[in-house]
């Protein structure tokens, strides 16, 4: 589980349904979960998703696994807080206007969103611009400066935390300096 999810759920009580984007075998959508949280997760692996719901199957632990790209079929319903570890990174940069639109749609005014990404210059992704995502067949993920997510990100919310990974943290919590938390408050009021 994200060091940084952990201690957003310890901290903000209200939180009651969530969708995590990119989801994977599902380590995150299963700890919301595991706190009482009502969890859609999506990831468009269907290798993925099957050994998600096995996981959960086998623990007893109700967790909404979809399999499907995000940003091409309609995706509904309003959450208190969307979360996302590792896909924005993934993401052409032509996609990044998708991905903030579907945001907005399906986060609750004043939610929460949290992301976790690509850290430029940490032995990581490099950032690069757009031309050069296209022009060099760039397949790897895209890091990211802290500047840029700001710029992606504060037209549509307020910046609560961007920082680093934590280290030392117990091994059931990953924390890798590589990569960028966030979390986001909308800016639209309830």
């Amino acid at each position: 589980t994200d060091e940084n999810l952990v201690k957003f759920l310890n901290n903000e009580k209200s939180i009651k349904s969530t969708i995590e984007l990119g989801c994977g075998e599902g380590r995150n959508a299963i700890y919301m979960a595991q706190q009482g949280i009502s969890v859609t997760a999506y990831d468009i692996s269907s290798v993925a998703i099957e050994n998600a719901k096995k996981i959960v199957k086998d623990d007893n632990i109700n967790v909404n696994f979809i399999c499907q790209d995000v940003l091409k079929k309609i995706v509904t319903g309003e959450y208190d807080f969307v979360y996302d570890s590792g896909m924005l990174h993934h993401l052409p940069p032509h996609r990044r206007i998708t991905y903030i639109e579907l945001l907005q749609k399906i986060l609750k005014p004043s939610g929460y969103f949290g992301l976790t990404c690509f850290a430029w210059g940490e032995d990581c992704a490099d950032e690069v611009n757009d031309w050069e995502y296209y022009n060099h067949k760039f397949n790897a993920g895209v890091a990211f400066k802290k500047e840029r997510l700001i710029e992606l990100f504060s037209p549509y919310f307020e910046v609560v935390e961007i920082r680093k990974y934590c280290n030392g943290v117990p091994n059931t919590i990953q924390g890798l300096q590589f990569m960028w938390v966030c979390l986001f408050k909308d800016k639209r009021t309830k």
